[in-house]
């Protein structure tokens, strides 16, 4: 049995602390996904991975919001 064979087994007889009835029921058929001790890595590379290449012009940081403020709540913000 090679080393992946056996992680494989360790992580199925885990317990995972997750209940299936916390979850929606259209989620509750994927809480294998869930399960945080199966994620360890990343996936193996696959034909398809590819690398997204930014052009040198590209900025560094973008200054951008993740919601839209009024003008007041950017003030206190901003102090």
């Amino acid at each position: 049995m090679d080393n992946k064979e056996q992680n494989n087994r360790e992580i199925r007889k885990e317990q995972d602390k997750m209940n299936p009835e916390d979850l929606p029921k259209y989620i509750q058929s994927f809480i294998h996904l869930f399960n945080k001790k199966k994620f360890k890595k990343l996936p193996e590379r696959r034909e398809w991975d590819h690398e997204i290449n930014l052009m040198d012009e590209a900025p560094k940081e973008l200054n951008v919001k993740a919601y839209t403020m009024t003008l007041k709540e950017e003030e206190a913000l901003n102090q």
